[in-house]
């Protein structure tokens, strides 16, 4: 039986109504094996710092495992230098760093199988070279522009911005949406290189 992803856009912080929402789906139509959230994950106000944290720090709980490109926000350099620290994440991993259990953050790019299903990801936003966590590098894209060389298919390529010209091609646009606002040509370079069985946008199965 193929894997079943559930993916959603800007988080925001909000893990209660995520969680939530994503109990409530899983329940209808699940089981589902996966998480995906490809847009903001860290809260964008201190107000949702608290909440946020509880997930991080385990009082709350993370029903399915969830992975996370979005890697900016309120709080963000904290928690990702603290799971960058972490000893069970030394050593080259593209399948996520261990934030807590059933929490991982794709960190800069990658390919890696997740029950069968190839999963390409460039993190976080186009950027100046200097920041540490939020942004990708030219030393990202150039590992994917690798991995494009190389034979077999990639399923899934996540991306936390929109590909420039995307509006062209899908349906599924948020209404107000522009290639002038939040779009990267660099994106739609690696998608027609890499050539993914869905390319970005993915439909989105939940969205907080």
């Amino acid at each position: 039986m193929p894997p079943r992803i559930l993916l959603c856009g800007d988080v925001f912080g909000r893990l209660n109504q995520l969680f939530k929402r994503v109990s409530s789906v899983n329940k209808s139509a699940g089981p589902f094996d996966a998480l995906f959230c490809v847009g903001q994950f860290f809260p964008d106000s201190p107000e949702q710092l608290d909440e946020f944290m509880a997930y991080v720090e385990g009082s709350s709980q993370i029903p399915i495992p969830t992975y996370f490109i979005g890697d900016y926000g309120v709080g963000s350099a904290k928690v990702l230098l603290a799971a960058s620290k972490d000893s069970a994440n030394r050593g080259f991993k593209m399948d996520g760093l261990r934030v807590r259990e059933n929490l991982f953050w794709l960190k800069g790019s990658g390919n890696f199988s997740l029950f069968g299903l190839s999963v390409a990801y460039l993190s976080g936003r186009k950027s100046p070279e200097g920041q540490q966590f939020g942004t990708y590098s030219q030393d990202d894209v150039d590992a994917l522009r690798a991995i494009a060389e190389e034979p077999g298919i990639v399923d899934l390529f996540l991306t936390n911005e929109w590909p420039t010209g995307v509006t062209n091609r899908a349906s599924d646009i948020p209404a107000g949406f522009s290639d002038s606002i939040g779009s990267d040509s660099t994106l739609s370079e690696l998608v027609q290189e890499i050539k993914p069985r869905y390319p970005p946008p993915c439909s989105l199965l939940t969205d907080v």
